[in-house]
């Protein structure tokens, strides 16, 4: 748990586990997110799944996709939610989809296989539309490479607070600016890890093809980022992202130090700045858009585990 939400959402969860024998369990996890300042919650993850040690894991209900399975990993916004990509275009965090079904493949000499599949509904915050997806990762320590691709259909999406762009999919957002669309974003995205000594070093590339009121766009991000344990308690780290969408584009820097006070609880000060494009206004995650195409964000907190 932690307070505020642009570090990392806090989030309470339920998890449990039964036993079926032969290397099989019935899992299930209930999970909200938790806004510290009011108290109040809103839905994170809730599904209930079949484990197998054999034949992997295959679970049901709203839950993350492959992308944030993954891609956050190998990511330079790995350790906050400010350095998203902007937009979320590529889903580099995600957000829970509903009625998705997902199976993960066991482990084998390295390798795990994934699958989606899932329906949206009408009143879907995340997604009225269908979604698919597949994923495959190799890990041999202290390597590890992923490649994912993905499609969800009839995203609620937001441009203008989004992005900060003057105009897509044909809309003057200037002039319209709480304008929404059904986006469909169709990603596909790798990326590569090591991390040995203390360090870890990461770097990650996606392409994804929009669409909404018939016209297309295609953006595409690369980043790379590492963080270093100087101590056991003291972590320093950073990162750059740069994203190109048709016309606009988008430079991103990341800074951050956690200090960890015991195994449950740490510091934190992080630091982002954002330079867009001309003609655009900066637009970072959780912050409102910016009134000039910079902004920088600086945030002090503490983060527990419990």
């Amino acid at each position: 748990m932690q307070q505020g939400n642009t570090h990392a959402v806090p989030f309470i969860a339920f998890t449990g586990r039964e036993d079926l024998g032969g290397g099989a369990s019935a899992i299930f996890k209930w999970a909200n997110y938790v806004q510290l300042d009011t108290g109040g919650f809103s839905p994170f993850e809730t599904f209930v799944g079949l484990s197998s040690r054999d034949y992997g894991t295959v679970t049901l209900g709203n839950q993350y996709d492959l992308l944030a399975d993954l891609v956050p990993y190998t990511s330079e916004r790995f350790t906050s939610n400010l350095a998203t990509h902007p937009g979320n275009l590529d889903r580099t965090v995600g957000n829970p989809l509903n009625s998705l079904v997902k199976y993960k493949s066991p482990e084998m000499k390295g390798f795990q296989f994934g699958a989606q599949y899932g329906y949206g509904t009408p009143t879907s915050t995340t997604n009225n539309g269908n979604t698919m997806g597949f994923s495959a990762s190799y890990t041999s320590n202290p390597w590890q490479f992923l490649a994912v691709w993905e499609t969800v259909h009839d995203v609620p999406y937001s441009p203008r607070s989004s992005l900060g762009v003057p105009t897509l999919y044909g809309i003057d957002l200037v002039k319209n600016p709480t304008t929404k669309v059904a986006q469909n974003q169709n990603t596909a995205s790798t990326g590569v890890v090591y991390s040995n000594a203390g360090w870890r070093l990461m770097g990650n590339y996606s392409y994804t093809k929009l669409s909404a009121l018939g016209i297309s766009a295609k953006a595409q991000t690369i980043d790379v980022g590492a963080y270093k344990y100087v101590t056991t308690a003291l972590r320093l780290g950073g990162g750059y992202a740069y994203t190109k969408l048709e016309n606009y584009k988008w430079n991103v820097v990341h800074a951050h130090a956690d200090y960890a006070l015991s195994k449950r609880t740490s510091l934190y000060a992080l630091s982002v700045f954002q330079a867009a494009g001309q003609g655009q206004v900066a637009a970072m995650r959780f912050q409102p858009i910016a009134s000039t195409n910079r902004q920088v964000v600086f945030e002090v907190g503490i983060t527990h585990v419990f």
